[in-house]
């Protein structure tokens, strides 16, 4: 008889437990749905040791105006959610990438203007060498690694930068992985014959072995006066996606609406930045100038 009290007293002690898991369970917040956005963004900033103090500034403020231009706001609020998330990092040789600027979701005007100050408030990452291999491999990583937080149903990196891969990953094999994950990769090379680290034909190296993907294409930085505007060209085709303006664009510099508007902003160039599709060319089996990744390019240290 006290054998079975006992037994009947351990089972209620059992039941009363699983009760009071099952009441801690359900009271337990249910994981937040992920913000679903029209567009995520990662920036890929060059800072290796060929861009200098002055041309790293006027990088940092040109995208942060870009970031701030009206038309670029409503490039955002044009889509089906109205609303992107990007983040920044800074890249040279691989162990120096860093993130600068975490996820952000612009959606108005305040969040607009919150990031582009982030952006300039971001100090520089010291850097080396430029491994274009290596800011895809960030790149993707970062885009993976949100999906839980963040969800789009377009995925893009953007370069920007002054050399080619001369360190990190074979540039080809990367450059492949990442379009295999459907992420589209533009680019914005800059070719100013009076920067030290002016590179000839960079343009068609990052139309060949740095834009990829559906859409992909590059926007040509002649001066780096012209950045800013250049940034704003490349963000407004790309975060409208409009076919239509992109193809005005690479036929005629006058561009669509949105692109003749920000052509117009003080301080634009008069003929604004050209922009190429990304395309197979001579340098398509070249993409590692000097014999291939891992810092074997003879005669290319500045970049």
């Amino acid at each position: 008889m006290a054998m079975s009290h006992r037994m009947k007293s351990s089972a209620r002690s059992w039941q009363l437990a699983a009760s009071a898991l099952a009441l801690i369970a359900f009271s337990q917040p249910a994981p937040a749905a992920p913000v679903q956005v029209d567009l995520k963004l990662v920036l890929a900033t060059d800072v290796s040791r060929s861009i200098d103090y002055e041309e790293f500034k006027i990088e940092r403020e040109g995208t942060a105006a870009a970031f701030a231009d009206p038309e670029v706001l409503k490039a955002i609020q044009s889509g089906s959610l109205g609303s992107i998330a990007v983040t920044m990092f800074d890249f040279s040789s691989p162990q120096f990438d860093k993130v600068v600027v975490d996820w952000q979701i612009i959606k108005d005007k305040a969040s607009a203007l919150a990031f582009a100050e982030r952006i300039r408030s971001a100090p520089r990452t010291p850097g080396r060498r430029t491994s274009v291999s290596s800011a895809l491999q960030l790149g993707a990583l970062l885009l993976e690694s949100s999906e839980k937080d963040i969800v789009a149903t377009r995925r893009a990196i953007d370069v920007s930068g002054d050399g080619p891969n001369n360190d990190g990953d074979p540039m080809t094999e990367v450059h492949e992985k990442t379009i295999a994950q459907n992420i589209v990769v533009n680019g914005l090379p800059v070719m100013d014959e009076g920067a030290n680290g002016y590179f000839p034909d960079l343009d068609k190296y990052y139309a060949a072995c740095v834009a990829g993907g559906r859409g992909a294409f590059v926007v040509v930085v002649h001066s780096y006066k012209d950045f800013g505007a250049a940034m704003r060209r490349k963000l407004i085709l790309e975060i409208s996606r409009n076919e239509s303006q992109i193809k005005e664009a690479l036929g005629d510099p006058g561009g669509g609406a949105l692109l003749r508007k920000a052509a117009a902003v003080p301080g634009a160039p008069a003929v604004p930045p050209q922009v190429l599709r990304a395309a197979p060319n001579e340098f398509s089996q070249h993409c590692d100038i000097g014999g291939g990744g891992f810092g074997r390019f003879g005669g290319f240290g500045r970049f």
